[in-house]
């Protein structure tokens, strides 16, 4: 009979998550991801597997809580510029307190690993999917007459995946600002 696990999982996808966000895949070692989660590696191999089945645990875990947290907001209470406004203002938030040093871990994963990685691609692609449906599903009933919702929550998306990188390059505060408002002008 195998042996219960003695650790806190949900810790552990914590931990793997924030070490993955802050130095990405490649810069990650092995001995990283022992010390961050405080388990050996034989253990953490035995439990989850090798590096790219933890980065893909901590991909999903950032799926799990972070993208989750912003589909929420965009399936929740207001209109469609007060969810918008919310979903931009958490970036202009995080780079006001100065938070946003890693940056995205669905950008980070977008450019260093999805390129190189299918199941990493794949993953990307069905996140960004589901985002961008919930963002469809917040202005549908909002958008100017004249204007294709399809299109303009593709826009959305891209402003707002933008604005996280470009929060983490340390931009100006005021260009998020301006690319929220150029998001929010096509909405009732």
């Amino acid at each position: 009979m195998a042996r219960p696990r003695e650790f806190d999982e949900v810790r552990v996808r914590e931990a793997l998550m924030k070490v993955f966000w802050e130095k990405g895949y490649e810069a990650t070692s092995m001995q990283d991801l022992v010390d961050a989660t405080g388990l050996l590696k034989g253990s953490l191999y035995g439990a989850f597997g090798g590096k790219q089945a933890l980065y893909m645990i901590a991909l999903a875990h950032y799926d799990q809580t972070r993208i989750q947290a912003g589909i929420d907001m965009l399936t929740g209470e207001g209109s469609a510029r007060e969810k918008i406004t919310r979903l931009f203002d958490t970036v202009i938030d995080a780079a006001k307190a100065g938070v946003f040093a890693g940056g995205c871990l669905l950008c980070n994963a977008s450019v260093e690993m999805a390129p190189v990685d299918t199941a990493v691609e794949n993953s990307v692609k069905s996140i960004i999917r589901r985002f961008q449906a919930a963002v469809r599903t917040a202005i549908e009933t909002a958008v100017k007459p004249s204007v294709d919702a399809a299109a303009l929550s593709g826009f959305i998306i891209c402003a707002y995946f933008g604005a996280r990188v470009l929060a983490k390059a340390g931009a100006p505060l005021q260009m998020i600002v301006d690319t929220r408002e150029q998001c929010l002008k096509d909405l009732n």
